[in-house]
């Protein structure tokens, strides 16, 4: 749906196969917002699954189905040859970082009708729908004006994944090391892989390739990863969070300059704190960032001395992103303080 004029571009439903979750919710608003519905699958075998699932309920197949290809369980070129056949004559578009031009024969070889280099623009999306949906509104200027509301909501869109990144990514040096620790060789290959495609998405190359190293060193499930290699990961990861994390504090301050009231809290301002940090924990908001001086502001104010670990752990857990733990950490201080307050 074009979110100026109201007027969708397409009219459709469109099978989404890609396992990792950050490419899934560009790709999902982008389609959103040229009005198409959007059905996602994980990996190729659900994929594969929700295709038969409309032929057994005599429901019209997908309009387009978007394939990655590199996912667990099925990959992209086992279940477009599945879905093939079943002669839905749905089109497959492959979506890969791989853009040579093998690379392309490969996956029409394959049975798809068509590529996406990843990550790949709105104009880039904008123009392999028109190959395969009929438009609603043949005017150009529909198209273009689209393109300009689109950049706009992006923007902020990518504000958003930058700190689904840090969440994501924060610990993953660790997690690598641990999992070929454990000889799990093919789970750390695989969490290489995602940090390499969303490294790209933010045109993060110097990090794309430290983790397309550790990834190509850690292909066929073969431990032969080395030391020099994972400190380039590290060091490129730190790299990478120092320069998202101030742009993270600038954009909460403006966007929440002037709401934030200023002072220390009573008892009835505490209540309307809690609920605030509450709603925006659970939907992991980066704005209640803002809202830790009057968060520390409590046990001076107020007394309750036996909450005042639980205050400093709550606030490191959303200094870190950790909201889950955050969460029930709110849920204690908010009793800790309650049962203080009827005494």
């Amino acid at each position: 749906m074009n979110e100026q004029t109201g007027k969708p571009v397409f009219k459709g439903e469109i099978l989404l196969c890609e396992d990792n979750s950050m490419n899934r919710d560009v790709i999902c608003k982008r389609l959103e917002k040229l009005g198409l519905k959007t059905i996602t699958a994980e990996n190729g075998k659900e994929g594969v699954e929700r295709v038969k699932y409309r032929i057994q309920n005599g429901i019209k197949p997908f309009n387009l189905i978007f394939m990655d290809i590199f996912m667990p369980v099925m990959d992209g070129f086992e279940a477009a040859a599945e879905i093939g056949k079943l002669k839905t004559e749905t089109p497959i578009i492959a979506m890969t970082a791989d853009n040579t031009s093998a690379g392309t024969d490969q996956y029409t070889a394959g049975g798809m009708s068509d590529c996406l280099n990843k990550p790949f623009t709105s104009q880039e999306l904008l123009d392999c729908l028109m190959k395969y949906l009929m438009p609603l509104n043949q005017n150009i200027e529909h198209y273009q004006e689209f393109l300009s509301v689109d950049a706009q909501a992006e923007e902020k869109l990518k504000k958003k994944l930058m700190h689904t990144f840090v969440k994501q990514y924060k610990n993953l040096y660790n997690e690598i090391t641990k999992a070929v620790d454990d000889g799990d060789i093919k789970l750390a290959h695989r969490q290489a892989h995602t940090l390499k495609s969303n490294a790209a998405f933010f045109g993060k190359m110097r990090l794309q390739k430290a983790a397309q190293d550790v990834e190509t060193i850690l292909r066929g499930e073969e431990n032969r990863l080395d030391q020099p290699s994972m400190d380039a990961l590290k060091t490129e990861l730190e790299a990478v969070f120092d320069e998202f994390l101030p742009l993270l504090e600038i954009s909460v301050l403006n966007e929440t300059k002037d709401s934030i009231a200023s002072g220390s809290p009573d008892s009835g301002d505490i209540q309307i704190l809690f609920n605030e940090l509450e709603e925006m924990i659970g939907g992991g908001d980066i704005r209640c960032l803002n809202l830790l001086d009057r968060l520390r502001s409590i046990p001076e104010t107020c007394g309750h001395l036996a909450a005042g670990s639980l205050i400093q752990e709550l606030i490191q857990q959303i200094e870190y992103f950790e909201f889950d733990m955050a969460a029930k950490t709110l849920g204690l201080l908010k009793k800790n303080i309650g049962a203080n307050s009827n005494e």
